[in-house]
């Protein structure tokens, strides 16, 4: 029947932008929606963040598949949250590798972007402590670089889209990273200058960069007393609301394509006639 396809149409409709919501940041899937032509933009000032889990190539190759994948969502999915709590974007993982990044943001205050990605830092590595108690027989370490400057953002590709940045800022973030120390957060001077006394650095030094030269780095040590981070509340409690939630939460995509089903199954029924929604996780 018309009813019974105008429905069909909505559920894939729905299912469409909920696919957008989970692969690109949302201010940038709500431009594609209204005008899906090339979004290219410029920031003046970005703060990129790279992580890189040390040894794991050589761990995983002494695991089964299947572990190797659990553990990286188990632990992706733990910076999946925190990213959401500071109203972060991740831009893409490769292999064990992690990246974070500021824009795009609803702020113009490039020092509280910037902070807010060293928040982040921290609960990420406090995170992968906590990972690491859960009698766990190989303990990770992170290795995590952070720089701040401009950046050419953009979506590319025209199936299977990715929001992507370039840059010289870009590529000294991954330096921080690959130059860095295991189980530290090394940041570059600008970022030092940027945030101020918010943070307190351990300064490292002058060491040689490839591509760079010789380059000024510190090491994030922490929060200081009067830093207090902008919190965004989790989708989950939007969730509890009565909002469809669209990241990474328990339910997980494919158990929000269910449930948006049902919505819309519930909405087209008569009195009496709604199914009962399913939730696996309460």
């Amino acid at each position: 029947s018309d009813k019974k396809r105008m429905m069909e149409i909505e559920i894939e409709k729905s299912a469409a932008e909920v696919l957008l919501m989970n692969v690109l940041p949302s201010q940038i899937a709500t431009r594609l929606k209204k005008d899906p032509s090339h979004i290219a933009e410029s920031h003046e000032c970005a703060t990129i963040l790279f992580a890189d889990i040390v040894g794991f190539t050589s761990m995983s190759s002494k695991m089964e598949p299947k572990a190797v994948v659990q553990m990286l969502n188990t632990l992706f999915s733990l910076f999946d949250e925190i990213v959401e709590d500071y109203q972060l974007n991740k831009i893409k993982t490769i292999g064990d590798c992690y990246m974070v990044t500021s824009v795009p943001s609803d702020s113009e205050d490039h020092k509280r972007d910037c902070e807010q990605v060293l928040h982040f830092a921290v609960d990420m590595v406090d995170a992968i402590k906590k990972f690491n108690d859960q009698d766990r027989e190989e303990h990770l370490r992170l290795r995590v670089g952070i720089n701040c400057g401009p950046v050419v953002a953009g979506v590319v590709g025209t199936k299977r889209f990715l929001y992507d940045l370039w840059g010289d800022s870009v590529n000294t973030a991954s330096r921080m990273e690959s130059h860095g120390i295991p189980g530290k957060v090394q940041v570059t001077k600008e970022v030092v200058e940027l945030v101020g006394d918010d943070f307190t650095f351990d300064k490292r030094g002058t060491i040689a960069v490839k591509g760079k030269g010789e380059m000024e780095t510190y090491f994030l040590v922490g929060r200081s007393k009067n830093s207090r981070p902008f919190r965004a509340p989790r989708l989950s409690t939007l969730k509890s609301r009565g909002s469809l939630h669209f990241g990474n939460d328990k339910l997980g995509l494919f158990e929000s394509l269910r449930n948006l089903e049902e919505t819309i199954e519930n909405r087209n029924s008569p009195p009496g006639k709604q199914a009962i929604h399913r939730t696996s996780i309460g």
